[in-house]
């Protein structure tokens, strides 16, 4: 008779962590959170194949179960969110600090993480600087002295050009929405920079600045932009954009 007893694997129980753990755990830890519905796409551009919804989930349980990340539905008929713990954020070499996102900064995240997809998807040579990693460098803010407006987003292509990404999911004043363009188009160096990195700067940090703006933003954004410099106006883009 056929012996059919089967050996056991000697890593039966443990997690094989493949290039879509590694990436999507990054991005969760980055991003702060990520929904479902948008790591299943995030899978899929990795896996240059269809991942659905059902199979992202699968991912996200063995992250759960290894006490990596925590997956919870928090808006209503939304899928559910995904975030790391601290065990999660140490697995993909992350120092921030672990905790359940803000839920007046869910949606917003997310815009900004469906964004981030899409770029990724347009130019695979490009990299992105999220605002977490951003704000990680920015020096602890003295008395009397103001923080500095950061983008929502960096992204770097392969030539060293940066562009700084805004989502304006809503509109802001006027005056208020005319500063963050002009500071984020007059920045010279880096949100971390000393004195005398400060002083070399020559150049503009960011060859362009793109608003992703709600149609209500959009008007604010583009009147805004209207009382700009000529020479700054022209590395502005405002685009309507509604997901």
């Amino acid at each position: 008779m056929e012996n059919t007893k089967r050996v056991q694997r000697r890593d039966l129980g443990s997690i094989r962590v493949g290039e879509r753990d590694v990436i999507g755990l990054t991005w969760c830890g980055e991003q702060g959170a990520m929904r479902l519905d948008l790591l299943a796409q995030l899978f899929s551009t990795i896996d240059n194949t269809f991942v659905s919804v059902d199979a992202a989930r699968k991912t996200i349980s063995r992250w759960v179960e290894k006490s990596w990340a925590i997956r919870r539905t928090i808006l209503q008929g939304e899928p559910a969110y995904v975030w790391l713990t601290p065990a999660g954020l140490r697995q993909v070499g992350l120092n921030y600090v672990a905790g359940e996102p803000s839920l007046a900064t869910l949606q917003h995240n997310c815009d900004v993480s469906f964004i981030r997809l899409q770029i990724l998807t347009q130019d695979r040579t490009s990299k992105w600087r999220s605002e977490r990693e951003i704000r990680s460098v920015v020096p602890a803010r003295k008395r009397d002295q103001s923080s500095p407006h950061l983008p929502d987003g960096e992204v770097i292509l392969a030539d060293g050009r940066i562009i700084a990404i805004e989502r304006e999911r809503v509109a802001k004043t006027i005056e208020t929405t005319k500063h963050i363009q002009l500071g984020l188009l007059s920045r010279r160096y880096d949100y971390d920079a000393g004195v005398d990195q400060i002083t070399k700067a020559s150049q503009p940090r960011y060859s362009l600045v793109i608003y992703y703006a709600s149609p209500e933003a959009f008007t604010v954004a583009t009147k805004a932009s209207e009382g700009l410099p000529a020479d700054l106006k022209l590395r502005l883009k405002v685009l309507p954009w509604q997901r």
